[in-house]
């Protein structure tokens, strides 16, 4: 992710502040309601753009919102949710009547809550200084979640590092995780007990399950046979899911991830994006070979992916290099355009043929052999093509 693609983000919580600044000042129910609903459009595109913009965008709207709620500048809110940022302002330093204030649990019932508590009407000037400080405050967290990213780049190109040593690869999961400590991929911690210091990740991932579906009062008195039909036909699963309180936590839950699930990280040759090989077989399960030099990402706006354009570039910049494979491209297509113009002379399986053993000749040679084998090449295309 380049540090243009940002803009993006900052253009949509641009929009995000003017929404919810907009729906704080209005007087009309009907407009407040209409632009909560648009709020949590834009979280989607949001969240589109990465996921990790979830903490951040959450912290966002929490600052506006409570912001006009209190009439204080409520910078304290970035540092309760762990974004640990420095803010040059004065003006904006976190007020201490917050410092002990333990807040609203963040949920969709008392967001909405706080979202239509009434104001008092505030003045134009008023106005200003909020969307200053929101613009301040927007551009602390997109700069929060740039370094972030880096970070995160950092530790998973130390494990790509190691990740396709065959020594790393066989270690058990346990090994794996001192190791990386070891290497700084995770904070070292240490506590001191007796009879020695223990190591520890200083983990809270909590595990939930939740389902997008829920069954009607009349479904539920179903016999089970007729329950599981329903769970069949509508594939209503529960999934497992991890609840993050920040981002740094999600940094160390991937990376955990990465380390138990054995994954191999390469760096693209063509785009130098790291990634995980995928399968080329139908079994998702299976994971992908270690020597993929290409990822699966588009590239630019050219609409292939790197795994097309590299090889491709490769095979290019190899004939480029080689006078061997250049007279094989020329006699190869020359032979092309003399099957495709007269195919009653010249069969499909008789220039098949003759590329087969055009391609073991050009095996067969090195570039200082060259002269030699334009000799056996053109040899061999006058024994398929006699006129």
């Amino acid at each position: 992710m380049n540090y243009e693609d940002f803009d993006k983000l900052k253009t949509m919580y641009t929009g995000l502040i003017e929404l919810v600044c907009y729906a704080k000042e209005t007087d009309s129910e009907d407009e407040k309601m209409d632009c909560f609903f648009k709020m949590f459009q834009i979280v989607r595109a949001c969240l589109d753009f990465s996921p990790y913009t979830h903490f951040y965008t959450q912290v966002l709207i929490d600052i506006i919102i409570k912001t006009y709620n209190t009439k204080v500048f409520r910078s304290d809110l970035l540092f309760k949710s762990q974004i640990g940022v420095f803010i040059e302002n004065s003006k904006y330093y976190p007020s201490d009547i917050f410092r002990e204030l333990e807040e609203d649990e963040y949920t969709t019932q008392i967001l909405l809550m706080k979202w239509v508590q009434e104001i008092d009407k505030i003045s134009d000037k008023k106005h200003n200084e909020y969307i200053k400080f929101f613009e301040t405050m927007r551009d602390l967290l997109i700069e929060n979640l740039i370094e972030k990213k880096t970070d995160l780049k950092e530790r998973l190109e130390l494990i790509s590092k190691y990740s396709n040593n065959s020594l790393v690869r066989n270690l058990s999961v346990p090994e794996k995780l001192f190791l990386y400590e070891t290497k700084r991929v995770f904070d070292i911690r240490y506590v001191n007990t007796k009879p020695a210091h223990a190591l520890f990740l200083d983990t809270k991932f909590k595990t939930k399950y939740i389902c997008d579906t829920e069954l009607s009062f009349e479904e539920r008195r179903l016999d089970v046979e007729k329950i599981i039909e329903i769970i069949k036909e509508k594939h209503i699963v529960a999934e497992e899911v991890y609840e993050l309180q920040n981002t740094e936590e999600q940094i160390r839950f991937e990376l955990f991830k990465v380390i138990q699930n054995n994954f191999t990280i390469n760096k693209c040759e063509n785009c130098g994006r790291l990634f995980i090989p995928t399968s080329t077989s139908n079994n998702p399960n299976q994971k992908g070979r270690n020597d993929q030099k290409y990822c699966n990402n588009l590239y630019l706006n050219t609409g292939k992916t790197c795994k097309q354009i590299g090889a491709l570039n490769k095979q290019k910049e190899k004939v480029k290099n080689s006078l061997i494979l250049k007279e094989y491209n020329r006699e190869y297509k020359r032979m092309h355009g003399l099957h495709y113009n007269h195919l009653k002379e010249f069969k499909e399986k008789q220039f098949k043929e003759w590329s087969k053993k055009a391609r073991q000749l050009r095996d067969t040679y090195m570039d200082e052999q060259l002269e030699k084998f334009k000799i056996e090449l053109k040899k061999l295309s006058i024994t398929y093509w006699k006129k």
